[in-house]
């Protein structure tokens, strides 16, 4: 995977001391109203209560943030000389301040969540992981602190932007102390402004159709998914109903299969999967796990990894290489391949009542182009002979998408291999590096429609595995929404599909962001939530059903997205607010009365209610309108 230099650029301005002064502009004059005021006397009482000494009392402000913000203070004149005004911020994990003297300012982020951070000083245990200053000249009369979906926060003095630190965790509450001599007789003082509120209208032209969906999912780990316990497993399956997380795509075994499959579904032959110091998540088929999908309304979508090596033959073609720059010095044979997987679908159809309904060619492999056509019109040929005719073949996904690019190019060469495809596909972990400005990503998809060829795709891997940005927030959750919509919209998605979605591992900050659920062995095995990410999927997958197809909806609010979907009698439209301020917003062209709202935040999860008379969608949350009743 390609390296992100997003943090890198940060560390290495903060690492810059010797800085020209910041000459500020004049000092603007407020225009919103105020939320709260603050006094600091520095020789005046001392604070109430237990382990504060002769610290001077501090100022709490009573509200829960946002997961995206902005916020201004304004001062009624300077901070007095060796005095520092501390605007601290904190959440469950981290926090970071913002401090103010008279001629500098600085911001610090410091994580608290382990023991392993205690540095022998202080009564609890915290490191710093960001450390950051400019100075200034001017009069300093405007303080803001702008927490904003481009994974960033942003301090700036009368208007001016002064620091910028990049900013993965969640903070919820804020306050003010002032750290001054207690022998002098200085005042500071002001005003926390009302945050900003602003009007959208969204219009849906019905008239003004997309794809047609098909749903949503992803792959589970058989072996995570044994370990739970019977009422795990029965929560499991009202998790996934719940949540409309009805496709199954299947991991099966690869390189352990036996010449006659006879251990297809051998739990005990599952192919290990290592993340990290985690026990192996391995890869086998479970017949009885697609029963359920099945049995719930949901589809099987079946793709083989690494092949057994008697499915494999020298690579006698042109020299090729990987995705690594590595030779491919075996590929697979097209004909073993193409029986693998129709006894697959022969022994699903014996023992659930039905073949998959989509079959993939090759998940992440390389394989010489002419290979890949090769194997695709050998699986169509087999599964029409079989009879399997209405099993629907997907192109062999990438890794990530600029790849996938040029495998549907390279297919549409050889135009009876591509006649062969029937859905477009790739993983999309190169959304990584735009993860911090994802507008960015926009190009790429579009080149992937493109090279689609009109052929419906499948997003059939998000999610987020660089080291870089494994935190368990909602800020980065809500940095996949972004990604969600631009597969519906850029992409014309008609699957969306998380990779995993369930999983056992050890280490947490690993689960946070790679799977949807986890085994809690502290709670008699059942599985739980790692992070935000499954509610932030739920705001799309609850209210969207299969066969329900996208409709236009336009905000003309480049921060406002909403993507609205309509079967004939049902109707929904998604709304994520990206910017830093509250949006009301009034919704046009709705062919249907809203049934019900539905709102994902940093503290709603998926929370239903009636609808509003005056609907606000706040900065990082994700307001749905439907005309369905999801459970």
């Amino acid at each position: 995977m390609r390296r992100i230099g997003f943090f890198a650029s940060f560390l290495f301005s903060a690492s810059l001391f010797a800085q020209q002064a910041i000459q500020l502009p004049p000092p603007p004059t407020p225009a919103a109203p105020a939320a709260d005021t603050f006094r600091f006397v520095s020789d005046g009482p001392a604070a109430l209560g237990w382990s504060r000494g002769d610290e001077i009392a501090r100022k709490y402000f009573h509200e829960n943030l946002p997961a995206l913000f902005a916020r201004t203070l304004t001062l009624n004149g300077d901070i007095p000389p060796r005095a520092t005004l501390r605007w601290i911020f904190t959440g469950p994990r981290a926090g970071f301040t913002v401090e103010l003297t008279s001629s500098k300012l600085r911001i610090v982020e410091r994580y608290y969540d382990s023991m392993a951070f205690y540095s022998g000083q202080g009564n609890f245990p915290e490191k710093t992981t960001i450390s950051d200053e400019r100075q200034f000249t001017g009069e300093a009369r405007e303080l803001t602190v702008i927490a904003d979906s481009h994974l960033a926060v942003r301090v700036l003095l009368n208007g001016r932007q002064i620091l910028e630190s990049p900013l993965l965790f969640d903070v919820t509450r804020h306050q003010l102390m002032l750290a001054a001599s207690r022998t002098a007789h200085d005042v500071v003082e002001g005003t926390l402004l009302k945050p900003d509120l602003k009007h959208s209208n969204i219009v849906i032209n019905p008239a003004e159709v997309h794809q047609t969906m098909l749903g949503f999912g992803g792959s589970p780990s058989i072996a995570a998914y044994a370990e739970l316990s019977d009422e795990g497993k029965r929560e499991y399956w009202q998790t996934l109903k719940r949540y409309n997380l009805l496709l199954f795509r299947e991991y099966p075994m690869g390189e352990a299969l036996k010449p006659d499959l006879s251990n297809l579904d051998d739990l005990a032959d599952a192919t290990p999967h290592y993340y990290g110091d985690n026990f192996p998540n391995s890869e086998v088929s479970s017949f009885d796990y697609s029963k359920h999908i099945l049995a719930l309304g949901g589809s099987v979508i079946y793709e083989l990894w690494a092949l057994p090596s008697w499915a494999t033959v020298p690579n006698n073609g042109p020299n090729s290489t990987d995705t690594w720059s590595k030779p491919i010095k075996r590929v697979a044979n097209p004909n073993e391949y193409a029986r693998i997987v129709v006894t697959y679908c022969k022994k699903a159809q014996a023992a659930t009542g039905a073949a998959p309904a989509i079959v993939g060619i090759e998940n992440e492999v390389d394989q010489p182009p002419e290979v890949f056509d090769a194997m695709a019109i050998a699986l169509r040929r087999e599964l029409n002979k079989a009879g399997f005719t209405q099993t629907k073949i997907h192109m062999a996904d990438a890794s990530y998408m600029f790849l996938g690019i040029d495998r549907a190019r390279a297919w549409q060469k050889d135009p009876a291999a591509w006649q062969a495809i029937d859905y477009s596909a790739t993983h999309e972990y190169d959304f990584q590096e735009f993860i911090a400005n994802p507008d960015l990503y926009d190009a790429r998809m579009k080149a992937m429609h493109d090279a689609a060829g009109g052929k419906p795709f499948l997003a059939t891997e998000i999610c987020v595995n660089d080291p870089h940005y494994q935190e368990p927030s909602y800020r980065i959750a809500f940095a996949v929404a972004q990604l969600y919509h631009k597969n519906l919209t850029e992409l014309d998605a008609v699957a969306l599909m998380y990779c995993w979605t369930l999983l056992d591992v050890e280490q947490p900050n690993f689960a946070g962001s790679r799977s949807l659920l986890a085994p809690d062995r502290t709670r008699g095995w059942i599985p739980v939530p790692t992070s935000y990410e499954l509610r932030v999927l739920g705001a799309w997958s609850r209210h969207i059903l299969k066969g329900m197809k996208r409709i236009n909806a336009e905000s003309g609010d480049p921060d406002l997205l909403a993507t609205a979907f309509a079967d004939g009698q049902n109707e929904t439209l998604i709304v994520v607010n990206r910017s830093d301020t509250a949006r009301e917003i009034k919704v046009q062209g709705a062919a249907h009365p809203w049934a019900e709202m539905e709102r994902t935040g940093i503290e709603e999860v998926n929370e239903v209610s009636g609808v509003p008379s005056e609907i606000v969608v706040q900065p990082g949350e994700i307001v749905v309108l439907s005309t369905i009743k999801a459970e």
